[in-house]
């Protein structure tokens, strides 16, 4: 099983495969006004990917997040190495911070929501 956001809409989706049978898609179209954003991560002086960067975002109510850019979730599988925050009713993010494998920490304040977000290493 691999996850991601297959059609950029901000829902997670999921791909099975079958033994000797065809590939099924789980596609999300959950209704709901939440928030979201995707981050796209470029590394420079780290992995092209970013595999491995920490990222941790503050929404406008205070609350934090923390995950972390990989590619192993499921079994036997990659799945979308952007990361993806859901936001509930928050509409902008006071701070996103990255900690690159490199050792570099980037700081962006004040990013828009429910979009997908391209981040390249400094």
């Amino acid at each position: 099983m691999a996850f991601g956001d297959i059609d950029n809409d901000g829902r997670m989706d999921a791909v099975v495969t079958v033994l000797n049978g065809p590939v099924k898609l789980f596609h999300n179209v959950s209704g709901g006004n939440n928030h979201w954003i995707l981050l796209k991560l470029a590394g420079t002086k780290s992995n092209r990917m970013g595999i491995g960067a920490q990222t941790r975002i503050t929404t406008e109510d205070g609350r934090s997040q923390w995950n972390e850019v990989t590619t192993a979730v499921g079994y036997a599988s990659s799945s979308d190495s952007r990361v993806h925050f859901g936001l509930g009713s928050n509409r902008h993010l006071k701070e996103l911070e990255i900690r690159w494998p490199s050792g570099i920490r980037q700081v962006i304040q004040h990013a828009d929501v429910d979009r997908i977000l391209s981040i390249q290493e400094p």
